[in-house]
């Protein structure tokens, strides 16, 4: 009994001695370790904290244990309450994903205890808001290493990059897709389905084509980044205009195209408007003086019509044809006019009709008028008929001709066919198709075997000839001179001498017998 009372006793002893032993362990088992935050991007301040540790036991921080990027930041000695004082580190541009933070002690009893702090992707935007087509620089960290990055505009994608080994990209570009006014998601994501995230905002903006014209010219306006789905009232400056089509409105990204002509106006710069009700667009068009002609080509006397817009109000317009004034007329207060005046005689080709603005000699406008080319038709001759003798003072006729133009015609006698410049005994320029040799112009006589030759060609207003006609031939027979003034007197004289002389004689003869 009594060695069994010895045994309880030495075991409780044993106990006991265990006991005291194993206390001294008991603070390395109630050690923790405190990160704040305990996720974040690169650039990040986290602060690292411990408590329960071995006092006076000398410790180290380390971020990233185990891995290629594992940094000691921080060291030094636990305090005589357990606690590790807190230490500050700003996480560096390295890969995303989940990284160790080891606290260790050394000393009599060495301890150790981690923490997680999860690294996120970040992406950057070069700017925040703009407008369609507008270029977007993306640059981006913590993706994972080495990997193709995909950089998606809400759902559509547009653009990729590659990250380096730290999982950095920067410099990726795209152009702003056509979306609707408002904000819209920037991602950017690698294929570990690492992924950050940016909003931008798209503006509403309109283009227009052409930005400079006249009055009637066609303006096509292009509009991008306006709301979904409504209605747009485009305006050129405070006017209302005529659209095609009637009813403009934007498509489900917010984009819209419609067309409209000039309006009368004066010349200047105006702004062209579009609107959905809340977000407005502008863009500048000037208007330039404007000018036409009612057709491009025609012949003399042809009736021309010259309209002006976006003149000098109240200035004198001057309207030459080659340079010779036409025309004159006067801008109303819009700025437009109109003149008329008849093709003048020109030779056939192109000629300069000029509009000419003396308040502003920026608005002079010029046209090109193409005179008709087409030459008359060859006249046939009709009196005399050939061959015939005829009068000194000769009847000739030959047939009409006809030209928009207008037309002469030339006669010719010549005492040959080849109507050789030494052979041409008359040479006149006529309206009419007949002709009378007149008394100062008789031609001589001449014989059968011998003939006059005459032909005749038709000229227009434009200078276009006719071929000649055939030649016609004729003979002038002997011809009594036309007896009148001094010399009829002295015939008449003569004669009445005669015929006294005759009478004395006849008187005479009759006495005689």
């Amino acid at each position: 009994m009594k060695s069994n009372k010895i045994f309880r006793t030495l075991a409780i002893a044993i106990i006991l001695a265990l006991l005291v032993i194993a206390i001294p362990a008991t603070p390395a088992l109630a050690a923790t370790v405190t990160i704040s935050p305990s996720s974040g991007t690169a650039g990040t301040t986290i602060t690292v904290s411990g408590s329960g540790y071995t006092a006076d036991n000398y410790y180290t921080i380390t971020f990233a244990y185990g891995t290629a990027f594992s940094d000691v930041i921080g060291s030094g000695t636990v305090g005589a309450g357990g606690d590790i004082l807190s230490t500050s580190f700003i996480i560096p541009e390295i890969p995303g994903g989940a990284y160790t933070i080891r606290v260790e002690t050394f000393g009599t009893i060495s301890e150790s205890r981690t923490g997680t702090f999860t690294l996120t992707s970040k992406i950057t935007l070069d700017k925040t808001s703009g407008l369609v087509g507008d270029e977007v620089t993306v640059d981006g960290t913590c993706f994972a290493a080495s990997s193709g990055i995909t950089i998606y505009f809400g759902i559509e994608e547009v653009g990729t990059a590659t990250t380096n080994a730290s999982g950095k990209f920067t410099d990726a570009a795209f152009l702003v897709p056509e979306s609707y006014n408002g904000s819209h998601t920037i991602k950017a994501q690698d294929a570990s389905a690492n992924s950050a995230t940016k909003s931008f905002s798209t503006k509403q903006s309109i283009t227009i084509t052409p930005i400079t014209g006249s009055a009637g010219d066609g303006v096509t306006v292009s509009g991008t980044g306006f709301k979904a789905r409504k209605a747009i009232t485009i305006t050129f400056d405070v006017l209302a205009v005529t659209t095609t089509p009637l009813s403009v409105t934007t498509d489900d990204y917010g984009s819209f195209t419609g067309s409209f002509p000039v309006p009368i106006i004066v010349n200047g710069t105006y702004k062209v408007n579009a609107t959905d009700g809340t977000n407005k667009g502008s863009a500048d068009f000037t208007v330039m003086a404007g000018a036409g002609i009612s057709q491009m080509t025609g012949n003399v006397g042809t009736e021309i019509t010259v309209n002006g817009t976006g003149f000098t109000v109240g200035a004198k317009v001057t309207i030459t044809y080659d340079g010779d004034e036409v025309a004159t007329a006067t801008p109303d207060s819009n700025g437009a006019f109109s003149a008329t005046f008849p093709i003048p005689t020109s030779k056939y080709g192109t000629h300069t009709i000029m509009a000419t603005d003396p308040l502003n000699l920026a608005n002079t406008k010029q046209f090109i008028f193409t005179m008709e080319s087409t030459a008359p038709p060859t006249p046939a001759p009709l009196l005399p008929e050939e061959g015939i003798k005829a009068e000194a003072l000769t009847y000739f006729d030959w047939e009409d001709v006809d030209d928009p133009s207008g037309l002469t015609y030339t006669f010719q006698i010549a005492a040959d066919d080849k109507f050789t410049e030494a052979s041409i005994v008359l040479k006149k320029e006529l309206t009419d198709s007949e002709y009378t040799i007149t008394e100062e112009e008789q031609l001589e006589s001449t014989k059968k075997e011998e003939p006059y030759y005459w032909r005749i060609q038709a000229i227009d207003g434009a200078s276009n000839e006719s071929g000649w006609s055939a030649p016609g031939s004729f003979y002038v027979g002997f011809q009594w001179p036309e007896l009148k003034g001094w010399l009829l007197w002295v015939l008449i004289s003569i004669g009445a001498v005669l015929i006294l002389l005759l009478g004395l004689w006849l008187g005479r003869r009759t006495a005689y017998y």
